[in-house]
Formats: C-alpha cells, sequence, structure tokens
C-alpha cells in the first residue's frame, strides 16, 4: 500500500476533497491531508459535497501537521502554493509534487463542484504517474561533447527538478559543484520533458567533474 500525503494551507477543502477523493478512487493507495496552518475545520460545502458523492469519512477532519509529520509517505503533494512555498523538511523524507487549485472556500456550491471535478481529472492521474515513476529509478548518463558536456536523465526524473538544479547553480546555491569547476562552465540549457531530460554544459569542462558534482546534488538525490 502506497502512502500518500495531500498538503495545502487551511485543511479544509481542496486537501480534504483530494484524501477523499484518493481513498476512494485508486486502488493501492492511502491518503492522509494535512494543512501548514490548519483551521480546524472541515468546510461545510466541501463535507456536503463529499456526502452527496457518497465517499465522506466521519474520519477527515482538519489536521494540523505534529499529527502527520512522523508518518512514512511515498509522495508528498501540496495543493496550493503557500503550502508549497512553506513545505516543511519531514524527518522521513518523501519525493514531492506541487499540482495547484484554486481555494473554492468562500465561494458558492458550483465552485466546490468544480474543484472536485479538477482534482479527479488533474491529480488522480498524475499521483499514479508519479508512484510509477518512482519505481524506476533515475539514470544519470554524462557524455563529453564538442562544446563541454550532455547529461542525459532519464527514469524517474521530473524536468522541473533539473530546471531547480540549473538555477541553484545560476545563482550560487548549488553546493555540489566546486568553485573552479563552476568559472569553466559558460552555459546550461535543459531540453526534454519528464522522463528523458537533457542537461547541455557548455565550456572547458570535464566529464569527470560533472559525474563528481551529480553525486553530490541534494535536488536529483533526495
Amino acid at each position: 500500500m502506497k502512502k500518500v500525503l495531500i498538503l495545502c494551507t487551511g485543511n479544509s477543502c481542496r486537501s480534504i476533497i483530494a484524501e477523499a477523493l484518493i481513498n476512494a478512487k485508486l486502488d493501492g493507495i492511502d491518503a492522509d491531508s494535512s494543512g501548514v496552518k490548519a483551521s480546524g475545520r472541515v468546510n461545510p460545502n466541501a463535507k456536503k459535497l463529499l456526502k452527496e458523492k457518497g465517499i465522506w469519512k466521519d474520519e477527515y477532519h482538519s489536521k494540523v501537521l505534529d499529527e502527520v509529520i512522523d508518518n512514512n509517505y511515498d509522495l508528498i503533494v501540496t495543493v496550493c502554493d503557500h503550502a508549497n512555498e512553506t513545505c516543511p523538511l519531514f524527518p522521513k523524507p518523501a519525493p514531492k509534487i506541487h499540482v495547484g487549485f484554486e481555494d473554492p472556500d468562500g465561494k458558492g456550491y458550483e465552485a466546490f463542484e468544480e474543484t472536485y471535478k479538477e482534482i479527479e481529472e488533474v491529480l488522480l492521474p498524475k499521483i499514479i504517474q508519479t508512484l510509477q515513476k518512482k519505481g524506476n529509478p533515475m539514470n544519470k548518463n554524462v557524455f563529453k561533447t564538442g562544446e563541454g558536456v550532455k547529461i542525459a536523465f532519464t527514469g524517474s526524473v521530473e524536468k522541473q527538478n533539473i530546471v531547480k538544479m540549473v538555477e541553484n547553480c545560476a545563482t550560487g546555491q548549488c553546493e555540489c559543484m566546486s568553485d573552479e569547476t563552476k568559472k569553466k562552465i559558460t552555459n546550461m540549457e535543459v531540453s526534454g520533458k519528464d522522463g528523458e531530460v537533457h542537461l547541455d554544459l557548455s565550456g572547458d569542462v570535464s566529464k569527470e567533474e560533472i559525474e563528481a558534482a551529480l553525486a553530490k546534488s541534494k535536488v536529483i538525490n533526495k
């Protein structure tokens, strides 16, 4: 059984709906939800909708992080920008993805129905896809080229993680590459898609230097 945590700000609407949908619709996956600033209440419209859909459980409630932070999860999903930006480090690390949805809180019942539909159509397939990739390890192949070095990432790799690694290097936040190696690189370009990402590094840099840096990268080795 795979364990998934859905994280948002108040844990009253989107994450509760997502928790209920995952538990009702996805075989072999068990979901919890929580809020970085839990409201302590489930929105009445969210509860009404889940009851009408026949997937409400009395155990669903707005939870603070302390209730779930020590659990083992195979995947953590943030469904609002605030939760994505403030997601804490869990004692037992797990892969994290962000799939944002507009907050229906304070809107009419129709907004909750639309949120339910979007979560079912967008989030559930993404969770299945991500968990399937997790069973397929990331492969990193480094090649020397005439312009520098090319890295081919395949398997369980998300393009956004490679982009983040490049951004960290560009802004001086990278700890995996030595200052000497950074000075040799004149350009970094990411291409491809999830599952098959390419990173081209231009400059007088060696294959061995890049392989050493990749082994230390916290972004792709988490």
